[in-house]
């Protein structure tokens, strides 16, 4: 593994967590579970944080993926923009309902891509008639 593999790998995992702890957040903040453990605007600012976070680095990383950069890009935009339509929400603003959906729609739309475009052609000799 070269080193840029490496800072990909560590981006990632810091990412991850990122994502771990926003997921946690919003547990407590859309089901009220652990109300008394965390005051609901530290969770808020904990959500929209870690979240942010676990976002830009994503955005970051998203080109050294697995995945075709074209689905890449249409699923991390759905999840941004999903993300901000939660912000919306927890902040009580007007139309968040249509960032929410709009941002579902999207997701749904990364969903319909191949994730791996390649023109790679199997090469199984048991297939080919001589």
């Amino acid at each position: 593994m070269n080193k840029r593999e490496k800072n990909m790998s560590i981006i990632k995992s810091i990412a991850g967590a990122a994502f771990g702890v926003s997921f946690l957040m919003a547990i407590i903040l859309f089901t009220g579970y652990g109300r008394n453990i965390i005051p609901i605007p530290t969770a808020k600012y904990i959500f929209i944080g870690a979240g942010g976070i676990g976002f830009f680095l994503n955005l970051i990383a998203f080109q050294s993926g697995k995945h075709h950069p074209v689905y890449n890009f249409v699923y991390w935009s759905g999840s941004i923009i999903l993300f901000i339509g939660l912000v919306f929400i927890l902040m009580i603003w007007p139309y968040a309902f249509y960032i929410v959906v709009s941002g579902l729609i999207i997701l749904g739309v990364s969903f319909l891509l191949p994730s791996q475009l390649s023109d790679v052609k199997p090469t199984d000799p048991e297939l080919l008639d001589d």
